[in-house]
């Protein structure tokens, strides 16, 4: 561990991981949110649970697998539900971007007032530049909605439901295997957002965009995704391997320009100047013996968007 990271593999992970914000954009142009999250999982949970079985994968009991139920309602039904949901309700892509980039410094902020983690000064000016970088780049949004919008407010709680699993991961699911442990949490997933579609009434306006989009969500973002992590993390470590995840909203701020149409405003170019420090900071980069932040990641699946 603490080896080279390939530039090609580095690419490999930031590509992955930021293509899944305009494209969701495009998604939910195509198709109700919360059906097409309903719809990802559901194929991720199926693809997923055959390669658990495949790989004899020891499989949760008891205790543990009502823990890892839990991560799977807050990692995969709140995280992706209020992601695409804030899509559909015309939050931009890079602004997403940014603020989901920011979970490993909120769950650095939840595992000091949860778990009684020391939190050094560089997590805590870097929490401060996280908070600025998500107002700044919310600002345009505020002003004109006068308050929080429901767009902002669903993906504040996307960003909590993924932060908050990746403690709750860290507290009771310590040692479980990934690969049947992600099975669980999206199968878990798909129950609640089953229902949430149904409330929604929802519906699909463009069977062939949306059908390709949920191949890219499932195949580029989850599988293709989840390995290259898993190989940088093997390579060079989770602790190098996470600073890359500092790239991801400034990618996917220049894709989703000429795939969704969307140009980054002032404010959310500023907000990713400072959402890329905020990070840095947060997983403690600039600390001479910085933490592994390989608990940040909840699971296989939602490590990419």
């Amino acid at each position: 561990m603490g080896g080279t990271l390939p530039i090609g593999l580095a690419a490999g992970v930031v590509f992955a991981s930021a293509s899944g914000y305009p494209v969701g954009s495009l998604g939910v142009a195509a198709a109700s949110p919360f059906l097409l999250t309903a719809v990802r999982i559901a194929v991720a949970a199926a693809i997923l649970a055959a390669i658990a079985v495949a790989t004899h994968a020891r499989w949760p009991k008891g205790r543990l697998l009502v823990h890892c139920m839990v991560v799977g309602i807050l990692g995969q039904c709140v995280h992706f539900a209020g992601l695409y949901a804030g899509l559909a309700a015309g939050v931009p892509a890079a602004v997403s971007a940014l603020v989901f980039g920011l979970h490993p410094v909120v769950t650095a902020a939840l595992t000091a007032g949860l778990l009684g983690e020391r939190f050094r000064w560089p997590r805590v000016l870097g929490l401060c530049l996280g908070i600025a970088a998500v107002v700044i780049a919310l600002a345009g949004r505020l002003i004109a909605a006068g308050t929080l919008d429901a767009g902002s407010l669903l993906t504040l709680i996307g960003l909590l439901g993924l932060a908050g699993s990746a403690v709750y991961q860290q507290r009771f699911c310590a040692g479980v295997d990934l690969r049947a442990a992600s099975a669980v949490q999206l199968s878990t997933a798909v129950p609640p957002l089953v229902v949430l579609a149904v409330l929604e009434r929802g519906t699909v306006t463009d069977w062939s965009t949306a059908a390709l989009v949920v191949l890219w969500l499932v195949v580029v973002n989850s599988i293709a995704g989840t390995s290259f992590i898993l190989h940088s993390v093997a390579r060079a470590g989770a602790a190098r391997t996470s600073t890359v995840f500092c790239l991801v909203p400034a990618a996917a701020a220049l894709m989703a320009w000429p795939v969704a149409g969307q140009i980054p405003s002032a404010g959310a170019i500023a907000g990713l100047v400072l959402g890329f420090f905020a990070t840095l900071l947060g997983v403690g980069y600039f600390q001479r013996t910085p933490q592994d932040p390989v608990r940040d990641y909840p699971s296989l699946s939602s490590t990419s968007k």
